[in-house]
């Protein structure tokens, strides 16, 4: 009877043993994560015991696929806006954003196995609300923009484990005539179109070099 009681305790011992091992272990990951990422103000990580510590040269390769994958985007919906634009018929390329947008978008994050966003924190299509986090990465651009300093691309662990890119887009001369000042910049056809597709419409009385908002792209794969 009581070496049946002895090994009972030293199975429960040993349980525990492993238990406080296996928390340890999983604190001192947890700990490593957070001191790369202490310095890096937006960071929303949980379960930070169950990622990798990314490198410098890891995130910049992150970052680098991101870059492709806007650009890419950016000539798709440029190349589309530009015809119009030629054609001096500016309200088809409202239309044209209003219809295709988010199914361009969409498309492209299926052909590369991402998931892309456009967000802004002045939004015209109430489909690309930021997140908590993205609020968040555009708040340390302006802050940045407000400083005079670049608004540099920024990698990170999502809420959900997965590595995300945010980049910031910037307003250009020619992005005026949809976003600038509605009473000098846009043209009264194009207003009475945005008017009609986007009622709630929040994406205009921006500037020339005003940040527009951003490329958020979620990569799929849980870094391990």
């Amino acid at each position: 009877m009581m070496q049946k009681f002895s090994m009972i305790l030293l199975v429960i011992f040993s349980i525990i043993v492993s238990c406080t091992q296996e928390k340890q272990k999983a604190k001192s990951a947890q700990e490593q994560n957070m001191e790369n990422y202490k310095k890096e103000k937006g960071d929303h990580v949980l379960h930070s015991e169950e990622l990798k510590v990314l490198s410098p040269e890891e995130k910049q390769q992150y970052i680098n696929e991101a870059k492709e994958i806007a650009r890419t985007a950016f000539k798709i919906f440029s190349s589309h806006l530009n015809k119009y634009f030629t054609k001096h018929d500016p309200v088809k390329a409202i239309e044209y954003c209003n219809k295709n947008a988010i199914s361009i978008t969409d498309s492209l994050s299926q052909a590369h196995g991402v998931k892309i966003k456009r967000t802004s924190f002045r939004i015209r299509n109430p489909e690309n609300k930021p997140t908590e986090q993205e609020e968040k990465v555009m708040e340390i651009y302006k802050e940045r923009i407000h400083k005079n300093l670049k608004p540099e691309p920024y990698m990170h662990y999502d809420e959900d484990g997965y590595p995300h890119v945010y980049l910031p887009i910037m307003v250009q001369e020619k992005c005026l005539m949809c976003h600038g000042d509605p009473n000098k910049d846009i043209p009264q056809e194009i207003n009475q179109k945005l008017a009609e597709l986007y009622p709630n419409d929040k994406a205009i009385f921006f500037k020339k070099g005003d940040l527009r908002g951003i490329w958020s792209i979620r990569f799929p794969k849980k870094m391990k």
